[in-house]
Parts: structure tokens; sequence; C-alpha cells
């Protein structure tokens, strides 16, 4: 059994403690190395004072307990929504008595692990070559992305979300969760590709569709 077949058949409970985990400890490094009162006060330099952004920072840091008790809730709602979209695409093409709702929400979880690399590569190029930034920067920046493309003046708002979700780690998402419905769902190729051409895609052109649509209501 080859190292990725390994990795998919790990048990659920593993998998999604290890996905957890793997997410609280780059919320983690990225609060702790990347987000200081320099940064801090960069962002909000035209805003406040320096004493009144570093008491918003100490605020941040007292509350940012929450973040790491949200994290694993909010990947459970994204691996369940996610795995409900790609269950409809089995259904569609009419195979779901071959596989059942538990095993495309465990390939979902596995490929999670696309998006852990993609922090952790976004960690250390700020870490280690960023330089002087504020927190737009971090949030601007998406790692192998069409948005580096461009400066962060020259960007509408509107256009950031979808500019930074075509990215090289979305196409490699897409070829994982295709493979892992290969490998643990048992189906041929053909059909786990159609699967998520015909559920996933789509979802993901509407979820942009309607993050673009409340970008718009919020700036009118």
């Amino acid at each position: 059994m080859d190292l990725m077949s390994r990795y998919y058949n790990l048990k659920g409970l593993r998998l999604f403690i290890l996905i957890a985990i793997l997410n609280m400890v780059l919320l983690f490094l990225s609060r702790t190395g990347l987000i200081n009162e320099i940064v801090f006060y960069n962002t909000f330099s035209e805003q406040f004072t320096y004493d009144r952004a570093l008491k918003l920072f100490d605020d941040m840091n007292r509350f940012s307990w929450i973040g790491y008790v949200l994290s694993p809730i909010l990947l459970l709602l994204r691996f369940s929504l996610i795995s409900i979209v790609i269950y409809t695409g089995i259904v569609f093409i009419d195979i779901r008595d071959k596989i059942s709702l538990g095993s495309v929400f465990k390939v979902v979880m596995a490929s999670e692990i696309v998006f852990v690399v993609a922090g952790t590569f976004k960690f250390f190029w700020f870490y280690l070559f960023a330089g002087n930034y504020d927190l737009n920067d971090l949030g601007f920046f998406y790692p192998l992305s069409l948005i580096n493309f461009f400066n962060t003046g020259e960007v509408n708002k509107l256009w950031i979300f979808p500019l930074q979700t075509i990215n090289l780690f979305q196409i490699v998402y897409v070829i994982s969760i295709a493979s892992g419905l290969n490998k643990v769902c048992k189906i041929g190729k053909s059909d786990s590709e159609k699967i998520v051409l015909i559920s996933y895609l789509p979802a993901m052109v509407l979820w942009i569709a309607l993050i673009m649509f409340i970008s718009i209501d919020n700036s009118l």
C-alpha cells in the first residue's frame, strides 16, 4: 500500500484530530510569529494612536482563545457542507448505492491537508521573506494564486476573493478529492473525476459569486 493510500485509510477520528491540531498550530504560529505590536500599529496607524493600537492588540490577544475553540467547529462545518455537495454529485450520476456519505466525509477531511500546506507556505513566506507588512498584506496574499500578480492598491475589493481562490492549491485539492474518492470509495477514476466536476466546481463558483455579492452589498 502506497503512502497516499495509507493516509486516506486512516480512521476518520484520527484524520479529524490530525487536521484540527495542524490548523490550530498554524493559527498559533501566525498569531505569535506574524502579528505583533508593530504589525498591528502599521495597520491602524492612520486611525489610532500607538497607545490605542497597543490596547486593541492586547484585547485581541486576550480573546485569542476563542479562535482555537472555533477552529475545529468551523472545520467540521466546512467538511460537512463540502461532503453534502459532493454527495449530491454522486446522487446525480446514480452510484449512491456504492458510496456512503461517511466515506465522502473522510475523503474531504483527508484532502484538507492541501490547505494546511498552503497555510504553512504562507506562514514561512511572511516569516522569512515579507519584511515590513501589515494585516492588510496578510489578508491580501494567498500563495500561488492569481492575486499575487497584482499589488494591493491595484485590485478592487470585489475581486480579491476570486483571485485568491484561483490558485494552484485549489487545483491540487480538487485532484486530491477525486483521487480520494477513487481510493477510499473504490470507484473508477472517470466516475470520481465526474463527481467533482459536477458538484464541487459549480458549488465553488456559486460560493465565489455569493462572496462577491456580499462585497458589493457592503460597499454600498
